[in-house]
């Protein structure tokens, strides 16, 4: 009885908490209402909707969303007058135009125009930029004139850095640009006063102020570089760059790059100063480049370059390939190409810039024809290729003249028995020169060769042979050091040349590989031992063939000066990604010794990545006009025994080095020295440190170099380069601009 009495009240009380709950529908989210303004209809959802009929007034309260368009404001009370479009929230005010999110105290908003104003309000674009004033005014779509606001990309309340500014305009899909400026480090201004300032937003290629660099040199005193970028449009950019140098004057530097279509891309690059420090001197240098692929097997190339003095680049150029720059070339060429043919059409002229006599040999115009080897119409078997060209030297000081340069060969490749191929070949050559040289004379200093307009031709006879195989042997490593296979093939090689000729004597010496060819009788020959590996590719993925050893041994007898050649050979070792060896080495066995030694070295490991290289020439001595020149019919240049005997000192003897080491996300290390073993001279060593933050970097970076020749007052330099996340982006080249991506284009 007394569980029976329990049953009935435990369903009582069930059955009165279900009624007393409200129905189901009561509790889903309320439906969004659309209300007629007079900008046009827009989508109300709130808690509470009321309708003020004597003022045209809506008022939204609680959990409010209006949405127009792309537009959508978030807030918990929204007025809106239906007969203006005005709007007004408060309270957790949200308003997402487009992509950007803003958040304010309160926003007036004028459906109708797409105007209005945030009052204390801050907005965010992607990905990363902050904007925030004590009053905003929305202009147009994501277009806000601000006052009395702040600039930055950092995320923290207290930011790294910032630019506060009185007013500024500011299109977050383009730039903010504003005056009355300072940049500040935290709640510290830095920059207390900057007239005028403007920065890109988010575009790839943005117009605006790149990351200065500032600093201090020995020689140049402080110095600024200020650089702005300009994207003129798609296919069009420009960065130009205000350069200070305390000890030496006010400068300029620029760089205009364009493409025209997908085949006519170009630069335009140039850097002035004037030197009111010193001698009031103007100094500089230019430089065009514009590639242009007319048509299929056509296209047009210039490269010209010039500088105002030897000496500028030594003194503004911060690189030291290009501080120890010995020519300012200039080359426009005109090239079509076949299938077997290549013609080569150029001007080409030059500035030395190691000596001060005018001795630049130009070449003004010069037509070169190529043949590569290819069948003898009807022979079949039979190949040949040709060789031609023909030039007009122009100088200042010494001969000049003309040349005419035909170099015809026949050669048939015979199998043995598919163990080897020997291919003998024959060919003559033909050199014509306009004059002939009588003798030599002093001008300026200088000892040129003097001429008369008697006509020369030097005629060859070349013929001889060569001799190859190659025999392989595949490895199965089972995966071991992630490879399926290992090819090893080992390849012998044999080449014989005699050359033959009269008319060797009184002819110039204006390129020396042409017009000094020897008479000759060389036997030259080598084995080469290659190593290829194939990656294990697991299901669904392609093997990578990759090239890990290859040593080249090669050694060579002059039957034409009775002497035996130099051993050569060349070593390249790259078994993984991280690590690649290259050397090479020339040794005279008649005595002289070692003759010279490259070496390159590089490696990377975790956090640390670095890079060995030697450099070691020793000085050869020859005998008559062809001392110290390697012939043309040498194919391995390092087995040519120039004669003589070396003296005890190198003339060439250097050692470079490079290490970067990741410590942390944050901070990187690197160095780099070049040393000249010869004089014991550092001609050149860097020290630098990256700091690497959320939202800025800092560059630091001592240089300390030696002048030219190892003697001289010596340069320190110092300098740094704060970059700032989203604003601008590090220079790649004295005037680059970072990555190919951000280059103009064609579309």
């Amino acid at each position: 009885m007394t569980v029976t009495v329990r049953r009935y009240a435990t369903i009582l009380l069930c059955a009165g908490a279900l009624l007393a709950s409200p129905p189901p529908s009561s509790a889903q989210a309320p439906a969004p209402v659309t209300v007629a303004t007079a900008g046009g209809d827009v989508t109300v959802l709130a808690d509470r909707i009321e309708q003020v009929g004597p003022d045209d007034l809506t008022v939204a309260t609680g959990h409010v969303e209006i949405t127009r368009g792309t537009a959508r404001l978030l807030a918990d009370r929204v007025e809106i007058n239906r007969a203006t479009g005005d709007a007004t929230a408060q309270g957790h005010v949200i308003f997402y135009d487009g992509e950007d999110r803003l958040t304010g105290e309160r926003i007036d908003y004028n459906i109708k125009t797409g105007t209005g104003v945030v009052h204390r309000g801050e907005a965010r674009a992607a990905p990363y930029y902050r904007l925030g004033g004590e009053r905003m005014e929305r202009l147009s779509e994501s277009v806000y004139r601000v006052r009395r606001g702040i600039f930055t990309t950092c995320e923290d309340d207290s930011p790294a850095w910032s630019f506060r500014f009185g007013e500024a305009t500011a299109d977050l899909d383009d730039m903010i640009y504003g005056t009355n400026a300072s940049f500040w480090v935290k709640g510290v201004p830095l920059i207390p006063f900057v007239p005028f300032f403007a920065a890109a937003i988010r575009r790839e290629r943005q117009t605006g102020f790149l990351p200065p660099q500032v600093g201090t040199s020995s020689r140049k005193g402080l110095f600024a570089e200020i650089p702005f970028y300009w994207a003129i449009s798609d296919s069009q950019d420009a960065t130009l760059s205000l350069e200070l140098f305390e000890r030496r004057g006010l400068g300029a530097a620029g760089e205009y790059r364009y493409v025209l279509s997908d085949r006519q891309r170009g630069a335009l690059s140039g850097f002035y100063v004037k030197e009111t420090a010193q001698t009031g001197d103007d100094r500089g240098w230019a430089a065009f480049k514009h590639d242009w692929l007319i048509a299929p097997g056509l296209s047009l190339r210039a490269d010209l370059n010039g500088v105002s003095d030897d000496g500028v680049l030594r003194v503004y150029e911060d690189s030291l390939a290009r501080r120890a720059t010995q020519r300012a070339e200039s080359n426009l060429s005109l090239t079509r190409s076949w299938d077997n043919w290549n013609v080569v059409g150029r001007l080409f002229w030059y500035q030395d810039l190691t000596t001060t006599r005018r001795v630049e040999l130009q070449r003004l115009p010069e037509l070169t024809v190529q043949g590569t080897r290819q069948q003898v119409p009807g022979l079949p078997g039979l190949l040949y290729q040709v060789d031609a060209g023909v030039v007009n030297f122009v100088r200042e000081l010494g001969s000049e003249g003309a040349r005419l340069d035909l170099r015809p060969q026949v050669s048939r490749p015979i199998s043995l028995a598919g163990y080897a191929t020997l291919t003998p070949f024959v060919g003559g050559r033909v050199t014509a020169y306009d004059r002939t040289v009588t003798g030599m004379r002093l001008v300026d200093g200088e000892s040129v060769e003097q001429t008369d307009t008697d006509p020369r031709v030097r005629r060859l006879l070349e013929f001889g042979g060569d001799l190859e195989s190659r025999v392989s042997r595949v490895y199965r490593p089972g995966g071991a050091g992630g490879f399926e296979a290992l090819l090893h093939s080992v390849e012998p090689r044999v080449r014989y040349v005699r050359l033959l000729g009269d008319n060797f004597y009184g002819l110039p010496a204006w390129t020396t590989r042409i017009d000094q060819v020897p008479e000759g009788s060389w036997l030259e020959y080598s084995i080469t031992n290659r190593i290829r590996g194939k990656t294990v590719s697991p299901v669904g993925t392609e093997a990578v063939r990759v090239d890990l050893v290859r040593f080249v041994v090669a050694h060579a007898y002059d039957f034409q000066e009775n002497r035996i050649g130099n051993v050569a050979a060349d070593l390249i070792v790259q078994p993984t990604a991280r690590l690649r060896f290259r050397g090479d080495a020339s040794y005279n066995v008649d005595g002289a010794g070692l003759q010279s030694l490259t070496s390159d070295l590089a490696f990377s490991v975790p956090y640390v990545t670095a890079s060995l290289g030697t450099r070691y020439t020793k000085q050869q001595l020859g005998a008559g006009s062809m001392a110290g020149i390697v012939p043309e019919f040498v194919q391995v240049p390092g087995t040519y025994n120039l004669g003589g005997r070396a003296p005890n000192r190198a003339s060439v003897s250097f050692l470079t080095a490079g290490v970067t080491s990741e410590l942390t996300r944050h901070l990187a290390l690197r160095a780099h020295t070049f040393w000249d073993i010869r004089s014991g001279t550092f001609v050149e060593n860097r020290f630098g440190v990256d700091l690497r933050f959320d939202c800025w970097g800092l560059l630091l970076e001592y240089v300390d170099r030696a002048v030219a020749g190892g003697s001289g007052r010596a340069e320190d330099e110092f300098r740094f380069s704060l970059n700032l996340l989203g604003i601008g982006q590090a220079l790649s080249t004295r005037l680059g601009t970072g990555t190919d991506s951000a280059g103009p284009r064609f579309k």
